[in-house]
């Protein structure tokens, strides 16, 4: 069965297409009544990216990913750990982000508590971002061989077996992007995609992740009509359910005790199609070997209050990142869009 999968590489908030193609008695809808809020949707989604053209970033890109493509694992680690040593000694964004999330988060931790995982959180992303090279290139065989164990696989594959469809949710936990080679040993995966800023990019991403079987469909009628089929056929969908939708398609809910616009999604599809959820995520350990762990998502998600649904989506979240703090993606503008209530308390 395919997993199709969406994220912020993939498609942003383009899979909330899906539940306008649903209707609302509950049937399953077909990929023509897509039309037109699908379309719609896209052209919004294409309008918030922009794509330039920029041959010699694109050349210099590709160049570094392929050298780190050609470096024992642990050495690329090693050299991304160097990038995110650096992002945390000097000024910028990502550690500005990273130390102000860990607050709201942790408003209880000592503060060198907080500052140790702010460190190592910066780390591991500069780990995750080295090893892209060698998740793309790496033979099957070799990237098996740094994945120490695999927990909890079970749930996956009761979830497929249940014809159902399976929504797999993973969050900016480890490196995702192992998880996703994973699953394509045993089955193919399907993602939507977004060209990159990049025009020159575009080729390149396109034919790394299409390398051993996963498929990228566009967000466009074509894409879409790809994607429903897949659902109708209760085959599987990849979410990463911390990644921050359009206004209008979110709600605000609890993320570690802070509103944060949340998506619908799930929820949507959990109740309209019933599909079975699952969380999983790639662990990095301290041997530089990876760790794959799922495990059954809360109950509620397919709630019709949609508050409780979401606030059920994050406290899954947590769940997971409460494992392992430091890899979390913390960088991540996780609250940027604030709720009504507090602009105006502002004001």
């Amino acid at each position: 069965m395919p997993i199709a999968s969406v994220g912020p590489n993939e498609g942003g908030s383009a899979p909330d297409f899906f539940y306008d193609s649903v209707d609302r008695t509950g049937s399953r809808a077909g990929p023509e009544s897509l039309l037109p809020e699908c379309i719609a949707e896209a052209k919004r989604m294409s309008a918030k990216k922009v794509t330039k053209s920029a041959p010699v970033q694109a050349a210099i890109l590709k160049a570094l990913i392929r050298s780190f493509a050609l470096l024992p694992v642990r050495m690329a680690q090693s050299v991304g750990a160097l990038v995110g040593w650096l992002l945390w000694v000097t000024p910028n964004r990502l550690r500005r982000t990273t130390d102000g999330n860990l607050e709201l988060c942790y408003p209880d931790l000592a503060p060198d508590e907080r500052r140790r995982i702010a460190r190592a959180s910066l780390l591991e992303t500069g780990k995750t971002v080295a090893e892209v090279g060698w998740v793309w290139f790496s033979s099957t065989e070799k990237l098996l061989e740094r994945i120490e164990s695999v927990e909890g696989e079970d749930h996956v594959r009761r979830a497929l077996e249940t014809g159902r469809g399976t929504l797999v949710l993973v969050p900016h936990l480890g490196n995702w992007e192992i998880l996703s080679r994973y699953l394509q040993v045993n089955t193919r995966v399907l993602a939507l995609y977004r060209p990159p800023r990049i025009a020159e990019m575009d080729a390149f991403i396109r034919r790394s992740r299409e390398r051993f079987g996963a498929e990228l469909v566009p967000a466009d009628r074509t894409g879409m009509r790809r994607i429903v089929e897949a659902l109708n056929k209760g085959d599987g969908l990849g979410v990463l359910p911390d990644q921050e939708p359009l206004k209008k398609h979110g709600v605000f809910a609890p993320f570690f005790g802070v509103p944060a616009l949340t998506m619908t999604l799930v929820a949507r599809l959990t109740r309209k199609y019933g599909a079975v959820t699952v969380f999983g995520y790639c662990e990095r350990t301290a041997k530089g070997s990876f760790r794959l762990r799922f495990q059954p998502s809360p109950e509620g998600l397919d709630s019709e209050d949609l508050v409780e649904a979401a606030t059920r989506l994050n406290g899954g979240v947590e769940e997971c990142v409460r494992r392992c703090p430091e890899q979390y993606i913390w960088s991540y503008r996780r609250f940027r869009t604030r709720p009504p209530s507090e602009l105006h308390r502002d004001h």
